[in-house]
């Protein structure tokens, strides 16, 4: 498991000479940014469910959920039927996020779902949703994959503080991706390793 303070230990070992310009709060505060930036580009699919209910359109919302991906509640039906048989749920309820008079966000089914369509559906509705990833010095939900990323990412930040202190000296570090050492001036690695997590991150 990839925990926080795994990926804290790892990215010190991968800085070789340069761990030394780093307090441990620092490299803490590295992999807090990779995170962040991880979670930014890529999130975790989380899988769920709600009871519906005739004439109902407010759900609870999952306190994590940062995006609804998808609703799948009647597409298998639609899929396979046609308008003119009986069992045709007519128009499906979209899924969304909105907010209630009190401004609590709550999950939306536009329209309200109706008797029929829950008699011939089922009350379960299916859906799917982006939420952050967990990482705790007891908990992750990163895979290999993402783990590497965000490890390319918490380097280019120790880089970029190593420029701000005008450091001149050149460094050797080893690639978040692979153990292919990396050498240069911080300023110059921080853009290398800026760029490449950017472009593995949406690849």
């Amino acid at each position: 498991m990839h925990t926080r303070a795994s990926l804290v230990s790892r990215l010190q070992a991968s800085l070789i000479d340069s761990a030394g310009s780093f307090q441990p709060e620092d490299l803490q505060r590295h992999v807090d940014v990779g995170f962040a930036e991880l979670n930014r580009f890529r999130q975790r699919t989380v899988f769920a469910g709600l009871v519906a209910q005739a004439g109902l359109a407010m759900y609870p919302c999952p306190p994590t959920l940062t995006r609804v991906l998808a609703c799948e509640w009647g597409l298998q039906s639609k899929a396979e039927l046609q308008p003119w048989d009986d069992r045709w749920p007519g128009q499906l309820p979209q899924l969304s996020v909105g907010y209630d008079e009190s401004d609590n966000r709550v999950l939306l089914l536009q329209p309200a779902p109706t008797e029929r369509q829950i008699a011939l559906l089922g009350s379960r509705c299916p859906y799917r949703y982006a939420a952050p990833h967990l990482l705790t010095d007891s908990q992750s939900s990163l895979n290999d994959e993402d783990a590497q990323l965000l490890i390319l990412r918490a380097q280019a930040e120790a880089m970029r503080e190593l420029a701000m202190h005008h450091a001149s000296k050149p460094y050797q570090l080893r690639d978040g991706i692979s153990a292919t050492p990396r050498n240069g001036m911080p300023g110059y690695l921080y853009s290398v390793l800026l760029e490449e997590f950017e472009r593995r991150v949406c690849a």
